[in-house]
């Protein structure tokens, strides 16, 4: 049975980014505003017209098997589950699950395949003619952390677009509401390729300047990678076992813009609904929010549809807003998993990172955008949005722990 009024917390936390690749590196380059995104280092680069990139570049794969998205993922979650102390998992193997977000997965460990198949060459897989064969389906995204970890509990992928790490969040507080889970690792990730390039360059959606969220001058985004974990559980299993919490996940939703595939609803819709009912669900007041994390694209129509929204809800005097994607880029199925991360963090030392590459707010998204340098201020509550291609919005709300809301 769902038990609505059961506490789901944060107690661990991984991260890996173009500006940061582990969770301390990561907070303290957002938080001085650091640019991880630069001109793309591969031979098919000069092929789109927006060359820029956020690459996580130091990352070595651990030994094993799974494409690089699949050990991103991995990689993200044993940090997770470390910084909650869970490694080893000692517990019940059916009481812990996985649920992680992604847009496209492996795509890139796909597309040479199907190339030499596409060539008749030999695939290794049966000879030319054959199949293109060794790339796993997405579903190898949980999979492979559940492995990595034991886990025998509830374990899914789900593809909401650029809002899948919101909605894997989601997902598996609903697992613990609902009883089926003591334990999810929840997260977000994916990586580059030729086909993810393609299709926002397909779409002149890349910028060849640099991604300015908010800005008079936005011109369009940059493809990024990365993943991101979070360790959430039952409020009684943490408590129980001894357990650091970082933030109460106090309210979640999403709905659907019902209007077309890639533009946003220009009245914001779907992005206003997630708002409110993932701030009903939480029960905090409105004037209790002190920071909202920006999907903040830097396309023109995104950025000045999210801040419509934002004001629909908050009215004029609206919580402090700002995007990471001028830092890092747009990480795909991983950018909201990220930035949940990231809202932990603001809540933990009380300060909001500031919005890259912004220099000349545009009068059109009349919120109040940090920018320049962080902002510190007391936080309670944190609001994380997310929106993607087939009107997915997602969003959900971060309280400091015992703050109130629904989880007090």
């Amino acid at each position: 049975m769902v038990d609505r009024s059961a506490r789901v917390v944060v107690t661990g936390l991984g991260v890996l980014t173009p500006v940061g690749e582990t969770l301390e590196d990561f907070w303290d380059a957002a938080v001085r505003g650091v640019v991880g995104t630069r001109p793309l280092d591969r031979p098919d680069a000069a092929d789109f017209a927006g060359r820029l990139a956020g690459e996580v570049r130091g990352f070595v794969a651990p030994r094993g098997d799974g494409d690089r998205v699949t050990r991103l993922a991995v990689a993200a979650a044993v940090a997770a589950t470390a910084d909650a102390g869970l490694a080893p998992w000692a517990g019940d193997p059916a009481r812990a699950g996985v649920c992680f977000g992604t847009l496209l997965g492996n795509r890139a460990a796909l597309e040479p395949a199907v190339t030499r198949f596409h060539r008749g060459a030999d695939t290794g897989a049966g000879g030319a003619g054959a199949p293109p064969a060794g790339p796993r389906p997405v579903v190898g995204l949980a999979d492979a952390v559940a492995r990595e970890h034991g886990f025998l509990g509830p374990s899914s992928v789900v593809a909401t677009a650029c809002a899948s790490g919101n909605s894997a969040l989601a997902y598996a507080a609903e697992a613990i509401r609902a009883g089926r889970a003591d334990v999810m690792v929840a997260g977000g990730a994916d990586e580059l390729s030729t086909g993810i390039m393609m299709m926002f360059a397909s779409l002149r959606s890349l910028t060849d300047d640099a991604l300015r969220p908010f800005d008079r001058n936005r011109s369009g985004l940059v493809v990024s990678e990365g993943a991101a974990a979070l360790v959430l559980e039952s409020y009684e299993h943490a408590r129980l076992r001894g357990a650091r919490v970082y933030a109460e996940l106090a309210g979640w939703a999403s709905a659907c813009d019902a209007h077309h595939m890639t533009a946003p609803h220009p009245e914001g819709r779907g992005a206003r609904r997630s708002l409110e009912r993932a701030l009903a669900m939480s029960g905090v007041p409105l004037d209790r929010v002190g920071h909202i994390s920006a999907h903040g694209t830097g396309t023109p129509s995104n950025d000045s549809v999210e801040a419509a929204a934002v004001r629909a809800v908050f009215g004029e005097r609206g919580p402090a807003v700002s995007s990471l994607k001028g830092a890092l880029g747009h990480t795909q199925g991983a950018a909201s998993a990220i930035e949940a991360v990231a809202c932990v963090l603001a809540l933990r030392d009380g300060v909001i990172p500031p919005t890259a590459n912004l220099v000349d707010p545009d009068p059109d998204c009349a919120v109040d955008v940090v920018y320049g340098a962080a902002r510190e201020a007391p936080l309670d509550v944190v609001v994380n949005n997310a929106f993607g291609f087939g009107g997915n919005t997602a969003c959900t709300v971060f309280t400091r722990p015992g703050s109130g809301g629904n989880t007090g």
